[in-house]
């Protein structure tokens, strides 16, 4: 199931990261904690490890929000570039980028359904914090990802797994999901008040698209599945307080990262890091 109505949600996804983009950096949530330590390893592995292929001459971060993936990136690349749609993040990037006075990184407003890159531009795709949960049209998004990377190229993507323990505890998602199995439903993610629509993926339905897309899929990294195992709140995850249950969760993400390429974890955590290869 796609979210409907692609305008008025975009714009709501724009307001909600406008709002929150010059604190989202200092966030120290255990889901937001746990999170960033995820992806701090995928880009080690990365960039410094070689464990994914590289050098990479030009990688693209396609939803870079406030930047530390795409600022990190440029240590390792001859340029490298931001896109997203929110210009306030775009700030938070821009004074990160002059403080470090790092000359190969181009920052850019824009839709990642519709790059302004030519054909076969990059090495390296990264879309870390869910980028394609929010995008309508996801195929376009992955149509254009393939467009501007080089054969061989890595794209590297977190998504929302459809299968994961929560769903024991959340009887309207529970029900969702069992539409239909064989593919993802809509989730539904409250912060501070307000609710974000996200696509969530089955396994073989992102299999499918990658490879319609001309992408293999080379590894999977799973995330947040032994904080659902306990049928603890999710404001829990999203709490600033020092309670029993916000330092459960804190453990229970440093598991998740240490495992995160392994069963159980990688097969059905709440959402999953994708490493694919470009085949043409």
């Amino acid at each position: 199931m796609k979210i409907p109505d692609e305008r008025p949600h975009l714009a709501e996804v724009r307001e909600f990261y406008s709002e929150i983009s010059y604190e989202y950096d200092g966030r120290r949530e255990a889901y937001f904690v746990n999170l960033h330590r995820l992806f701090a390893r995928c880009l080690r592995e990365i960039f410094r490890d070689g464990r994914f292929g590289g050098p990479f001459d030009t990688v693209l971060d396609a939803g870079c929000g406030t930047g530390s993936q795409v600022l990190y990136a440029a240590n390792f690349c001859r340029r490298a570039i931001g896109v997203d749609l929110t210009p306030g993040a775009l700030k938070v990037a821009g004074r990160k980028v002059a403080a470090r006075d790092l000359k190969n990184v181009r920052l850019v407003v824009g839709d990642v359904t519709r790059l302004s890159l030519r054909d076969r531009t990059c090495d390296c795709v990264l879309s870390l914090g869910d980028v394609i949960g929010h995008i309508p049209n996801y195929e376009a998004m992955l149509a254009e990802v393939a467009r501007v990377s080089k054969p061989g190229a890595l794209f590297c993507f977190e998504c929302e797994n459809k299968w994961y323990p929560g769903l024991l505890w959340d009887r309207k998602e529970r029900r969702a999901a069992l539409r239909d199995r064989r593919k993802g439903h809509l989730r539904v993610w409250e912060f501070r008040g307000k609710a974000l629509i996200f696509n969530s993926f089955a396994r073989g339905e992102i299999t499918a698209l990658l490879s319609k897309h001309g992408f293999t899929i080379l590894d999977i990294y799973g995330f947040d599945f032994f904080t659902y195992l306990l049928p603890i709140p999710d404001k829990y995850q999203f709490s600033d307080g020092s309670g029993w249950q916000e330092k459960t969760v804190h453990a229970l993400g440093r598991v998740d990262v240490i495992l995160t390429r392994y069963f159980p974890v990688n097969r059905f955590g709440y959402s999953e890091v994708i490493f694919a290869r470009r085949v043409d």
